[in-house]
C-alpha cells in the first residue's frame, strides 16, 4: 500500500482530475484545499501578495497504480511547467 501526496496550484486542479480520471485507483483521493506555502515555484500565500493557493490530493494505492499516476501528473507539469506541482510516494 503506497500513500501519494500531490501538491498542485488551485489553477490546475481541473487538469490534474483530467488526468487522472483514467486510472481506476485515482479515483479513490481526499483534496485539502486552501493549503498556503512555497516550493520551487511563487508562494501560494493566500494574501495580497501572493493571492493563489495550492491544494493537497491523497490518495492510497496498490504499488502497481504508483507508475501511472506518476506518469499522468508528469503529463501535467509538462503542460504546466511554471505552475507548483509536486507529487511524493510514502
Amino acid at each position: 500500500m503506497k500513500r501519494i501526496e500531490i501538491i498542485f496550484s488551485q489553477s490546475i486542479e481541473e487538469d490534474i482530475f483530467l488526468a487522472l480520471k483514467p486510472i481506476p485507483a485515482a479515483q479513490f483521493f481526499s483534496v485539502i484545499p486552501g493549503i498556503r506555502g512555497r516550493g520551487y515555484s511563487e508562494p501560494k500565500m493566500n494574501d495580497s501578495v501572493w493571492p493563489e493557493v495550492n491544494e493537497l490530493m491523497i490518495i492510497y494505492c496498490d504499488d502497481e497504480s504508483v507508475g501511472p499516476i506518476r506518469a499522468a501528473i508528469d503529463v501535467v507539469r509538462g503542460k504546466f511547467p511554471g505552475e507548483g506541482l509536486a507529487m511524493f510516494v510514502l
